[in-house]
């Protein structure tokens, strides 16, 4: 403990008590809410107000140390055992407790109940849960998620839902790879795959959905959803426009992913056939900021994800505050402890996610290395937020160059069930392409068995160049899944 650290006073992971209170509740809720949290320290000794130094009394310092170890031990259930040192500031004698981030969550006052005495730190400020956190917090102790929890204990899902589903999958995954020869690589999923991530449980000779399958299909939860808004200014103080969706969440992704392209700057380059649709902020960036909030938002929180675009930047907040014992720059450091384990199995096989813990990182590098100003990230009132600042004179606008601003990349997605693939601005229309207009002009419309044929090319390559041509906007699809096809645009 320094005196630099003293100044700057109480924080998520700080607090100050001028002296040692005869009644050990008066500090024991902090000690609850370090060891459900991150951890923290408690110093004894120092005014909080006036982050004064006054020291406690150096005659009978171990004794008081003893005292605060039993009170701890005493006081929590389960039982918690501080670190506590003296420390010597400004010639005066200290005590700081260290309290630990807990595995054993939820901790609580003995004397006051689980439901009534379990305490978390909100802003610098130790609070009572609410009672979805407390069922946070007993997920967390026993090492459940839950997205991988039992949904529906009265109702399977049928083989065919989980074909569906599986298809679903496959096809968004194919659809986001950056090479032919990565969606080549790309194995089909079977129902084992979504038993060992958790989507499914079974029992006897039937399978049963958890949170995660319902989550991805049919999606019950009335929390679970998207909130888009454009403001005026830079407060929420006058909508422009607002927006919510609905529905399967990697479908809700890709829409709001839509909605903030809409809404921000952009210019374009055209190039032959092809249009390249460049913005003002790396589109990389703001996709994973969405994704990030969709895999790790807590569902049991009962606020919707908000996206919020302003006049001077783009901001996404995800309901539940960083989980397990994370802390903000361990979040910027790359550290990952999921909160929805089969969420982010399925959003790494779909190509929407990387490696774990790389997203925050890998925005924070792209911003500077595009010289805008570091991306904002903060907890709020139970939630993670993430800003993402624009310029404000709007001078990115048009500059081709910037590849991580073109639209037509990886991170471009479609707004229909699981999206589109790349097509390059120098693409020329190619045999392929003429193949495939002559066919349409001939028949009126052409499926993607049809172009199989056509070609003699693999699924994983008619949708490829299907897509190619839908982006580069010669054709334009219709319908969906296995009733979809292509007409001339």
């Amino acid at each position: 403990m320094t005196i630099e650290e003293i100044m700057s006073g109480e924080s998520e992971y700080l607090e100050f008590k001028q002296m040692v209170p005869e009644r050990s509740e008066n500090y024991m809720k902090t000690v609850v809410a370090f060891a459900n949290g991150s951890g923290g320290r408690i110093v004894f000794g120092v005014e909080n107000g006036t982050l004064k130094v006054v020291g406690v009394n150096q005659e009978n310092a171990f004794t008081l140390m003893d005292g605060i170890t039993s009170a701890i031990c005493d006081s929590c259930t389960p039982m918690i055992t501080p670190i506590v040192t003296l420390a010597s500031i400004e010639e005066k004698v200290v005590i700081v407790v260290n309290i630990m981030p807990g595995g054993q969550r939820p901790y609580y006052l003995t004397s006051k109940g689980k439901e009534n005495g379990t305490y978390i730190r909100v802003s610098g400020t130790t609070r009572p849960v609410d009672s979805f956190v407390l069922k946070e917090l007993e997920f967390e102790g026993a090492n459940r998620c839950f997205d991988q929890t039992y949904a529906a204990p009265e109702e399977s899902v049928t083989e065919d839902e989980i074909d569906v589903l599986c298809s679903r999958m496959y096809r968004y995954a194919v659809e986001h790879c950056r090479s032919q020869e990565a969606a080549e690589g790309i194995h089909r999923l079977t129902r084992q795959n979504l038993l060992s991530w958790g989507f499914l449980v079974k029992k006897g000779d039937k399978y049963y959905p958890t949170n995660a399958f319902l989550l991805m299909t049919r999606n019950p939860l009335p929390q679970a959803t998207i909130q888009c808004a454009v403001f005026k200014g830079t407060d929420r103080d006058v909508f422009i426009d607002r927006k919510e969706y609905d529905g399967d969440i990697v479908a809700q992704l890709d829409a709001a992913y839509e909605y903030v392209l809409r809404n921000i700057n952009m210019g374009s380059e055209i190039n032959g056939l092809y249009r390249t649709d460049i913005y003002e902020l790396p589109t990389d960036c703001i996709r994973e900021m969405i994704c990030n909030a969709v895999a790790h938002r807590s569902y049991l929180h009962p606020s919707s994800i908000q996206v919020a675009v302003y006049d001077d930047r783009v901001e996404v907040t995800s309901p539940g505050m960083l989980f397990g014992s994370l802390r903000l720059k361990d979040v910027k450091e790359g550290i990952s402890i999921p909160r929805n384990r089969a969420l982010v199995y399925a959003f790494t096989y779909m190509n929407i996610m990387e490696h774990w813990g790389s997203g925050i990182p890998r925005i924070i590098r792209r911003c500077r290395e595009l010289g805008l100003e570091e991306p904002e990230l903060m907890e709020i009132a139970g939630s993670f937020r993430i800003n993402l600042f624009r310029l404000p004179d709007k001078t990115r606008i048009g500059k081709s160059t910037d590849k991580g601003m073109e639209s037509t990349g990886k991170v471009r997605k479609s707004t229909e069930k699981y999206g589109k693939v790349r097509i390059k601005s120098t693409d020329k229309l190619n045999d392929n392409h003429k193949k495939i207009i002559q066919y349409i002009e001939e028949k009126g419309l052409i499926t993607n068995r049809e172009v199989q044929n056509l070609l003699n090319v693999k699924d994983s390559r008619a949708l490829k160049i299907l897509r190619e041509m839908v982006e580069a906007g010669v054709l334009k699809k219709e319908g969906e899944l296995r009733g979809s096809c292509y007409k001339l645009k």
